[in-house]
């Protein structure tokens, strides 16, 4: 189950609903449906996996003091402030995870509430990147393929990306890409269940070449495709990294 609570100024309030509208969740009508977590909690949470509340700042005490008296794990977000101007956040509980966003545009918000939803399977995103340009901050797990014979010195390959059918067969071909995948493969689905109970629904792999072209690019199309094979996850391939979002306060 996923519940979420965001405190927000009005100007913000219409792109959210729209956005968790648009993601799969249940929005809460604070005036309806909010007269207490208990309500929530046994009524609503069984019938709808996926909640949202959206609260204009200024009401946001009385939610955490209803939400905090059930015990109800839930996300707490501030946009701005949470309980009014000048109101400092909730303490930190083992129930609530705390996070204060300062960036409020509607890509950044609409990646927030997918990363919330309840899944059944965790989602795995795989996205490539080069190391001459840097570790990316996005990713929870980082994959190095600078091992493996790079297409790059092979002229006819030199301009095609890994995702062209020949310079996949060449990096698949390596015995090294083969240990890779049979290795990393086992351990990441193994561990996806811990994960779940972390509440993380999406877990970002990074795959780096020196230029994140080939090899990078042409791994990580074979692990998507052994993901959902291996049918304990579901992998999709981005074409660009994610954006890079707060860790919660936990």
């Amino acid at each position: 189950m996923s519940l979420a609570v965001i405190f927000c100024e009005d100007r913000f309030r219409e792109d959210l609903e729209v956005l968790a509208e648009a993601s799969g969740y249940h929005l809460l009508d604070p005036q309806q449906e909010m007269d207490d977590a208990t309500t929530v909690v046994q009524h609503l949470l069984p019938q709808f996996p996926n909640l949202l509340a959206v609260v204009s700042e200024g009401a946001g005490q009385r939610w955490v003091r209803d939400f905090d008296r059930s015990q109800t794990r839930y996300w707490l977000v501030a946009v701005g402030s949470p309980c009014g101007p000048g109101c400092e956040p909730p303490a930190r509980q083992p129930h609530r995870r705390l996070l204060s966003l300062n960036q409020t545009s509607r890509e950044y918000l609409g990646q927030l509430l997918d990363d919330w939803l309840d899944r059944d399977l965790v989602r795995v995103d795989c996205f490539t990147f080069g190391y001459r340009d840097g570790l990316p901050a996005e990713a929870d797990w980082v994959v190095d393929t600078r091992f493996l014979d790079s297409p790059y010195w092979i002229p006819e390959m030199r301009e095609l990306s890994g995702s062209d059918p020949s310079v996949r067969q060449h990096t698949m071909a390596q015995t090294g890409a083969q240990e890779l995948l049979d290795n990393f493969l086992p351990m990441l689905i193994n561990l996806l269940p811990l994960y779940q109970t972390q509440r993380r629904s999406v877990l970002r792999v990074a795959v780096g070449c020196t230029g994140g072209k080939h090899r990078s690019v042409a791994i990580a199309s074979e692990l998507v495709d052994r993901i959902n094979q291996s049918g304990q996850a579901l992998a999709r391939h981005l074409e660009r990294a994610p954006l890079h979002l707060p860790q919660a306060l936990d």
